[in-house]
């Protein structure tokens, strides 16, 4: 199987274009068809872009004695679909996490929290029985209660909702494109850096 032949069946079996073939590569749809039709080679940048895109050794692509199926582990089934990441998507998630974490753990806190104001009227009520209502101030410190916990709720609800979109990176296999893992290695290690250290 010649170059051409094996660009077609990989561009194939992850369900691309080669419209998306080349957006992926950075290159235009003509060179792609160029390429598929055996009129041009793709140079030595592209061959490796494509390799990492595909799941599949340089050799694969470049040696037309190596025939058969692909080897199982380095590219997913029929089943599945490639599913690659790129520098904006990768960037978009990291990005949303870093935000969302102080933002989730105030939510927390006021959760946990937010018993104390009802439970200090109530205290304070019955430590004065004369003077105040017990059930006006139980009444007051539940509704403040329930006002926290509201106030908590709705942002983890709508962060959920924002990071859902994301879900695929935790249940499918991805694949990074060709110099993404540097960059989201690095701000992966930056993010683990304690505060003060940032600063």
């Amino acid at each position: 199987m010649i170059l051409a032949d094996k660009i077609i069946n990989l561009r194939k079996k992850c369900g691309w274009s080669q419209e998306d073939l080349a957006d992926q590569l950075g290159i235009s749809r003509q060179s792609v068809s160029k390429w598929e039709s055996g009129m041009s080679i793709p140079d030595l940048e592209k061959i490796v872009k494509m390799s990492s895109l595909f799941g599949v050794s340089t050799d694969y692509l470049l040696k037309d004695e190596i025939e058969g199926e692909l080897p199982s582990e380095t590219m997913a089934t029929d089943d599945e679909a490639c599913q690659t990441i790129s520098l904006e998507e990768a960037n978009a998630f990291m990005n949303l996490v870093k935000n969302a974490a102080p933002k989730m753990a105030l939510a927390i806190s006021c959760l946990i929290l937010s018993p104390i104001p009802m439970i200090l009227l109530g205290t304070f009520a019955e430590s004065n029985p004369a003077k105040y209502s017990e059930d006006l101030f139980g009444g007051i410190g539940a509704a403040i209660l329930l006002l926290v916990v509201v106030a908590a709720v709705v942002p983890i609800i709508l962060m959920g909702m924002r990071l859902s979109k994301y879900e695929y990176l935790e249940k499918e296999e991805i694949t990074l494109l060709y110099g993404v893992r540097g960059v989201v290695e690095k701000t992966r290690r930056i993010m683990k850096k304690p505060l003060i250290k940032q600063l």
